[in-house]
């Protein structure tokens, strides 16, 4: 049989996409969340579904596991009851006949990690975003650009006494005097 498993990671992939290139199978597994741990989903598959022989179907590594010890641990428990991982997106099949090129596993193993930190950061991210954090350089008050303006204009200041009064640097001023 042929399973998918989908996780909403939406690093290359949304949840549609994902199951838009789930082609052939018998049933999809779908997770309801992103995070690492309590993936039900994942634990019913591997532990109460697939048998000798079945296939699981995912677009990418990075759906599968969320380091590269528990990709080890999922294609290892994969290989002792014969069971095929396939990689849509990469074009991979991982079973137990599979003989790989060493290059080829560092370059997997490179992009995997790399798409685990670009997930991790994002996750991040959105989480501080959630928690009211600000995300970027501060805004400068625009009480202090109109009254850096107002001194440029009247040319009674220095460019360092309007920095010294506003805090507004000389190229954030010249920058709102061309607007």
């Amino acid at each position: 049989m042929r399973y998918g498993y989908i996780r909403p990671v939406d690093l290359y992939d949304d949840v549609e996409e994902q199951k838009s290139k789930m082609d052939n199978v018998d049933d999809v597994f779908i997770e309801a969340h992103a995070h690492n741990k309590k993936r039900r989903e994942l634990e019913r598959l591997f532990n109460e579904v697939v048998t000798d022989g079945d296939t699981i179907i995912v677009t990418d590594l990075c759906i599968l596991a969320d380091s590269t010890k528990q990709l080890l641990d999922l294609i290892s428990s994969a290989d002792e009851n014969h069971i095929i991982i396939q990689v849509l997106n990469i074009d991979l099949d991982i079973d137990g006949s599979s003989k790989f090129s060493f290059i080829d596993i560092l370059n997997y193993i490179s992009d995997f990690q790399s798409d685990v930190v670009k997930y991790r950061t994002r996750q991040g991210m959105t989480e501080a975003t959630v928690k009211g954090k600000q995300m970027g350089r501060p805004k400068r008050s625009d009480d202090n650009i109109k009254q850096a303006v107002e001194m440029y204009m009247t040319k009674r200041y220095t460019l360092d006494e309007i920095r010294e009064a506003t805090n507004i640097s000389r190229a954030t001023l010249y920058r709102h005097l061309d607007k």
